[in-house]
């Protein structure tokens, strides 16, 4: 009897195991976790004011005769699981990331195709 029917059988294993290769996901259901690789902060700091004169450090026109210089803010650094890599800099809301030939990441193509592993974004 198995040997009348092989046809059929070896038919119905064949769509078995094609159906099981189906996958009706897209590419872009899959994502891809980042995580946080550590914080890089500048090792002075501090906002402060350059004055040539330094009566001017005290003068109220301060901003009209001083020079501001802002710290450089710290970054947090990201890595993909497909190496990518990403920074982002403190009070920003936006990562950076490159792919491994250095090509730059768009903010959309980021979010639908990876996210941050057990961390919030600022």
């Amino acid at each position: 009897m198995f040997y009348k029917h092989w046809k059929k059988i070896a038919l119905a294993f064949a769509a078995f195991f094609w159906n099981g290769c189906n996958n009706n996901s897209s590419s872009s259901d899959v994502t891809i976790a980042c995580t946080f690789r550590g914080g890089v902060c500048p090792d002075y700091g501090v906002d402060f004011y350059y004055c040539e004169n330094p009566e001017d450090y005290d003068s109220p026109n301060k901003d009209e005769k001083c020079t501001f210089y802002s710290r450089l803010p710290c970054l947090d650094y990201y890595e993909c699981e497909d190496e990518t890599s990403c920074e982002i800099y403190e009070d920003e809301t936006t990562m950076t990331c490159f792919d491994t030939l250095g090509n730059r990441i768009t903010e959309d193509e980021f979010k639908s195709k990876y996210y941050v592993e057990n961390e919030s974004i600022h």
